[in-house]
C-alpha cells in the first residue's frame, strides 16, 4: 500500500479506498475517501480510541473473535450436564483481555514516523501504524520502538481475477482487494433500442445503453386529421412529424357565404372563417331597428343616434310607435338608483289610431334613502264606453321596482288595450337631473311584468275632478249659492270612506246643514246618517254590521239573522221555522192566525187560515189554500188537505175546475158546461142529464128540447 502526503490544510494519507487523515479538531481518522464521518477508527487528542470497523483494523483479531464466538456457542450448548474447562476458559479470556488492552492502546494511522514520535502522553502498550515504512510502532514505557510487524492492511493479498460486470447486487465473499488499475468489462446492450409505446414499460434488461444509441423513429405515416367540434384525445401511438400539415378546415363551397349580421348566435358550424372573408351588407330592414345600443364618438347623454346615422336630441320629442293589436305592456323608462335629493320630471303623450290623446306625467321622489315613491297623473282618452271602460288606448299605468333603499331602481309601465298602432311621444321633460331618467322607450311590447303600484286614471268629469284625493261632483244647471248641493266621494282618514250627498260646492272638508253620508267606518260597518249627527257607536241612522247579519236603526235591531225578530205594532211576526211565516192576532183569545209555509222537500206551499198561535198543527174549522206537489191548487179544510177529491181544485194546467172530484167546468166536464160557464141552483144541487122535478133540479135533453126540472126551456138571444 502506497501513502502520499496531501498538500491541503489537513494531513492526509490515502490508498485506493481509505485514507488516514487529521480532521479540523486534530483527531486522527481512518475513513473512506468520500465520507470522513463513516470512519473505521478515530483517535482523539486526549488519547481516546474509537473503533467502528474492527475487521478493517485487524483481520487476525477478527478471526480470533469469530473463534471465540464459536467457543462460546459450544460452551452454551454443553453447559447443561457437561464439565467446563475453567482454566482454558480463563486463559482464553486472558488472551481476549490482552488483545482488547492492546486494541485500546491503538493510536492510529500516521503518514510519517515523526508524527508517531511526536504523539502526546503515550502510555505503556500504545501502538501505532506508520504509512512511511508500513510497520507497527510500540511504546515500551519510555520511547516509541519500530517493530518488524507489517501494518495489517498490507497482509491482504491482491486479487488476480478479472473484475465482474455489473449485475445483481451482492456483498461478495472475496477476501482479496482489487488492484488500483483494475477495469470492469463493458456491460452494455448489443440490441437495437425499441420504439416508444403508448403505455411504456419498466423493462427487464440489465445492460446499459451506449451513449450514441438511437431509437428507431416512431412517427405517423397517415395524413393529419382536420379539427373537429368535439375534439378527441386520439388513439395513435405515433408522433407527428415536425413538417406535418393538417388539411384546411374552412368552407370550400363558394356558394356558402357568411351570413348577414343579426341576432347574436354562437353558431353550429365546425369550419373556421378565412381571414379575408366578407359578410354581405343588409341595406334594408323590414321591421324596426332593434339594436340595444348605438355608440357615437363625442355624443352627448341628451342625444340619440338614429338608424340612418343622424343624431337627434330629447328636445325634438323622442317618440316610438308600437304594434298594440295584441295588447301587452310597454316600459316607459327607468329611474336609476340614487342616494340624494333631486326629482326629475317627464311627460308622455299617447296616440292611437282610434282614440284621442292621453297624457302621463311622472315624478320620482329621491331622498338620501333612495327613491321612496313615484307620483303621477294619468288621463283617460276623450272617448270611453258608457261604463268607463277604455276600449282603445292605454287603460293602466303603474310602477314597480327592484332592490330597496339606495339600490332601488323604479320602472313605469303602461298596459295596452287592443288598439292597433300606438305612438308614444316624450312631450316634456325637466332639464334638471336628466341622468335620473334612463332607457326611455327602449323596450318592446311584452306580455307580462311583475306586479306594482297602480296610478289611477283621471277621467274628464266636467266641472268636478280630483280634489285632494276626493271626487267632487257639483251641479251645473243651478246656481251654487241657491242650491249648493254637491256629491262628494272621498275619505277623511285611512279607515273611513264615504259618499256625501248635499255637500258644499266650494269646499271638500266641511259639513253643511242637510248633508247626508253613506260611509264604511273603521270597524267595517255601513252607515247611513246625517253628517252632522254621525256617532262613533252608530246609534244614529241606519247601520249594517261588518258581516251583514244585523240591521239597526237608531241603535234598535231591525233584522238579526241569528235571532227571532219583533216589530212593535198590531201584528207580531212569529218565529220563522222551515221557511214558514206565522201571523198571529195581537189578542190571542181569538185564535185566528194566518200561516204561510212551504215544504221544499215535497214541492208543496200553502196558506193556512184560522190557525192557532202555534207554528205547526191544525185546529177545528181551519182552512187551507195549497199548491200540491203535482201542481194542482186546492181550497179545502185543513183536515181534508191530504184526502183525495176533497174541496175545490184547479188542475195543474189551469183548464179544469173540480169540486170533491167532480169536474164542474172546463175540459172533461161530465155534468156541467164544457165552455167554462157554470149555472147554479140557489144552493140546491144541480143534476146533469136527469129529468127530475125535485128541488135539486136537473138538466135533461130528449133530443128535441132541453128541459129544466122536466119543463122545456125556450132558447133565445141573451142581452149583452
Amino acid at each position: 500500500m502506497q501513502y502520499t502526503k496531501k498538500s491541503s490544510s489537513n494531513s492526509v494519507m490515502d490508498n485506493d479506498n481509505y485514507q488516514l487523515t487529521i480532521d479540523d479538531q486534530n483527531n486522527l481518522l481512518y475513513c473512506p475517501k468520500n465520507n470522513p464521518t463513516d470512519y473505521a477508527m478515530k483517535l482523539t487528542q486526549d488519547g481516546l480510541l474509537i473503533v467502528n470497523n474492527i475487521q478493517l483494523i485487524n483481520n487476525d483479531f477478527l478471526q480470533k473473535i469469530i473463534v471465540l464466538e464459536q467457543q462460546v456457542q459450544n460452551i452454551q450448548q454443553q453447559i447443561n450436564g457437561q464439565s467446563q474447562d475453567i482454566g482454558q476458559l480463563q486463559a482464553d479470556v486472558q488472551v481476549i483481555n490482552t488483545e482488547l488492552a492492546r486494541q485500546t492502546h491503538f493510536r492510529g494511522y500516521f503518514t510519517t514516523n515523526d508524527e508517531i514520535l511526536q504523539l502526546v502522553l503515550p502510555a505503556l502498550g500504545d501502538y501505532a501504524y506508520s504509512a512511511e515504512d508500513l510497520l507497527v510502532w510500540d511504546y515500551d514505557g519510555s520511547q516509541w520502538v519500530e517493530t518488524d510487524q507489517i501494518v495489517p492492511d498490507q497482509m491482504t493479498p491482491a486479487s488476480d481475477a478479472n473484475p465482474q460486470s455489473d449485475g445483481t447486487v451482492s456483498a461478495g465473499t472475496s477476501t482479496e482487494y482489487s488492484r488500483g488499475d483494475h477495469i470492469h468489462p463493458l456491460n452494455i446492450s448489443t440490441s437495437v433500442p425499441i420504439s416508444d409505446t403508448a403505455d411504456g414499460s419498466v423493462g427487464d434488461s440489465v445492460n446499459y445503453a451506449r451513449s450514441n444509441h438511437s431509437h428507431p423513429i416512431n412517427t405517423s405515416t397517415t395524413i393529419p386529421l382536420q379539427d373537429s367540434a368535439s375534439g378527441s384525445v386520439g388513439t395513435a401511438n405515433s408522433y407527428a412529424r415536425s413538417d406535418h400539415q393538417h388539411t384546411i378546415n374552412v368552407e370550400t363551397n363558394a356558394s356558402n357565404i357568411p351570413i348577414v349580421n343579426g341576432v347574436g348566435n354562437n353558431g353550429t358550424s365546425t369550419y373556421y372563417s378565412r381571414h379575408d372573408h366578407v359578410h354581405p351588407q343588409q341595406l334594408t330592414y323590414d321591421g324596426n331597428v332593434t339594436a340595444s345600443k348605438f355608440i357615437k364618438t363625442g355624443g352627448l347623454a341628451s342625444e340619440v343616434l338614429c338608424a340612418n346615422g343622424d343624431t337627434t336630441t330629447i328636445d325634438t320629442k323622442l317618440s316610438r310607435t308600437y304594434n298594440g293589436s295584441a295588447g301587452g305592456w310597454i316600459r316607459l323608462y327607468n329611474f336609476p338608483a340614487g342616494a340624494s335629493v333631486g326629482n326629475p320630471f317627464i311627460e308622455f303623450k299617447i296616440y292611437t289610431q282610434y282614440n284621442a290623446v292621453q297624457t302621463i306625467r311622472l315624478v320620482p321622489y329621491y331622498s338620501v334613502n333612495g327613491i321612496t315613491n313615484v307620483y303621477g297623473i294619468f288621463t283617460a282618452p276623450v272617448r270611453i264606453s258608457n261604463n268607463y271602460v277604455i276600449e282603445q288606448g292605454v287603460n293602466q299605468l303603474f310602477h314597480n321596482h327592484s332592490g330597496s333603499g339606495t339600490s332601488a331602481i323604479y320602472s313605469a309601465y303602461i298596459r295596452l288595450e287592443s288598439s292597433g298602432g300606438v305612438t308614444i311621444v316624450v312631450s316634456d321633460q325637466s332639464t334638471y337631473f336628466t341622468n335620473r331618467v334612463t332607457e326611455i322607450l327602449t323596450q318592446d311590447v311584452v306580455q307580462g311584468v311583475s306586479n306594482g303600484t297602480q296610478i289611477p286614471i283621471t277621467y274628464d268629469l266636467a266641472n268636478g275632478g280630483i280634489l285632494n284625493n276626493m271626487l267632487q261632483v257639483n251641479p251645473t244647471g243651478r246656481t251654487y249659492g241657491t242650491y249648493n248641493n254637491g256629491i262628494r266621494i272621498g275619505n277623511y282618514n285611512t279607515e273611513y270612506s264615504s259618499l256625501y250627498l248635499g255637500c258644499s260646492t266650494t269646499a271638500t272638508n266641511t259639513t253643511q246643514a242637510g248633508q247626508w253620508e253613506i260611509s264604511k267606518t273603521n270597524d267595517n260597518v255601513l252607515t247611513i246618517n246625517p253628517s252632522s249627527l254621525r256617532q262613533t257607536d252608530h246609534s244614529v241612522g241606519l247601520s249594517i254590521n261588518s258581516d251583514s247579519s244585523i240591521i239597526k236603526f237608531n241603535g234598535n235591531e231591525l233584522v238579526n239573522a241569528g235571532t227571532d225578530q219583533t216589530i212593535n205594532g198590531r201584528k207580531t211576526f212569529g218565529g220563522t221555522t222551515c221557511s214558514n211565516i206565522q201571523l198571529n192576532p195581537s189578542d190571542v183569545s181569538y185564535g185566528e192566525g194566518l200561516r204561510i209555509a212551504n215544504t221544499p222537500i215535497r214541492n208543496v206551499s200553502a196558506i193556512y187560515i184560522g190557525t192557532s198561535t202555534s207554528t205547526s198543527g191544525e185546529i177545528d174549522e181551519q182552512w187551507t189554500i195549497i199548491k200540491r206537489s203535482t201542481g194542482e191548487l186546492y181550497i179545502c179544510r185543513t183536515a181534508d188537505q191530504n184526502i183525495v177529491d176533497r174541496g175545490l181544485a184547479i188542475s195543474a194546467d189551469g183548464n179544469t175546475l173540480s169540486f170533491n172530484g167532480s169536474v164542474i167546468a172546463g175540459t172533461g166536464a161530465t155534468n156541467g158546461a164544457t165552455n167554462g160557464s157554470v149555472n147554479y141552483s140557489a144552493g140546491n144541487p144541480i143534476l146533469w142529464g136527469a129529468n127530475s122535478v125535485d128541488t135539486e133540479g136537473g138538466f135533461y135533453s130528449n133530443g128535441t128540447n132541453i128541459c129544466w126540472r122536466a119543463r122545456p126551456i125556450t132558447l133565445g138571444s141573451a142581452p149583452p
